[in-house]
């Protein structure tokens, strides 16, 4: 198996500096810039989020210049509006990931960095520099926060969505045919009944929460490869699951298959009952109606 740990030395080490950028402009983000994507009062970019993604795609192109960088600021400003991941190694930026928290002062804030290698997230950071929470991981090597193995413990077992602290986003787009299924599919799962539901405002974040054991599962429609990445390694090394939203084939380890450009995800904690993960996914499954999204 390769060393993905010089990888993972860098991003760490790059993920720092940005944090320090984001927790500067954080606490003086009363002079920040914001402008509005596509006209819509939901889907936020600052002036803050583009530097930050300069700094971190400057630092890897010095270091893997014969890489692809991939990042949620040049795709959206980009025409074709995708993210042309393919076998070449690609690290995959949201270099703010929860805009709107970020600019709300609402501290669920993290920058994700990903290197994703043939489709799959080999090494993935997330930091929240507000709150001093560093999850990373690499492909076989575990996943930790703050150097403390993941999942935290004890860990528990997870019987039944009653037992269950679920998460899930509305997302940006307010669309009738887009907000509308999402709302009945939330219904279904709290009158399941799931214990609670929680709406963080940060994909990446939330992953790393299912990861820690704090949160017992998470869906979402409308996510990018760049919201993701980062957190599917670490939950996966964590233990957990991670899947679309329709059932897939099967990996070389016999876990389910997951499409990063898939525009959706579906996952739950690690446990300690065998096969309750599995349960859960199909019990969320059953619930989710479909949201069509352009693949990433």
């Amino acid at each position: 198996m390769e060393d993905y740990k010089p990888y993972l030395t860098e991003a760490l080490s790059i993920a720092r500096t940005a944090g320090a950028i984001i927790k500067t402009a954080f606490t003086n983000r009363a002079t920040l810039s914001i402008d509005l994507k596509n006209a819509n009062d939901a889907d936020l970019v600052t002036q803050v989020d583009r530097h930050v993604e300069q700094v971190i795609f400057s630092n890897l192109r010095s270091v893997y210049p014969s890489h692809k960088f991939v990042g949620e600021e040049s795709v959206s400003e980009s025409e074709s509006k995708r993210t042309g991941l393919d076998d070449t190694p690609s690290w995959v930026v949201d270099p703010i990931d929860g805009t709107t928290n970020f600019v709300h002062g609402f501290p669920f804030v993290a920058v994700a960095i990903a290197l994703v290698i043939k489709g799959r997230p080999v090494v993935g950071v997330v930091y929240n520099p507000i709150m001093e929470e560093l999850f990373y991981a690499t492909f076989g090597g575990g996943a930790f926060l703050n150097e403390t193995p993941l999942p935290l413990p004890p860990l528990k077992p997870l019987p039944s969505l009653s037992t269950a602290l679920v998460a899930s986003e509305y997302g940006s787009d307010r669309a009738p045919e887009i907000l509308d299924p999402k709302v009945r599919t939330l219904h279904k799962v709290v009158a399941s009944p799931a214990r609670g539901v929680r709406t963080i405002g940060s994909a990446a974040l939330t992953m790393c929460y299912v990861a820690r054991g704090t949160l017992d599962a998470y869906w979402e429609a409308g996510v990018h490869a760049w919201d993701v990445a980062a957190a599917t390694v670490i939950l996966r090394e964590a233990g957990g699951i991670v899947v679309n939203w329709e059932k897939g084939s099967r990996e070389e380890k016999g876990a389910e298959a997951y499409d990063l450009c898939s525009r959706n995800v579906l996952c739950v904690r690690k446990t300690a009952g065998a096969g309750e993960g599995d349960v859960i996914v199909e019990k969320i499954r059953a619930a989710i109606e479909p949201v069509q999204y352009a693949r990433d």
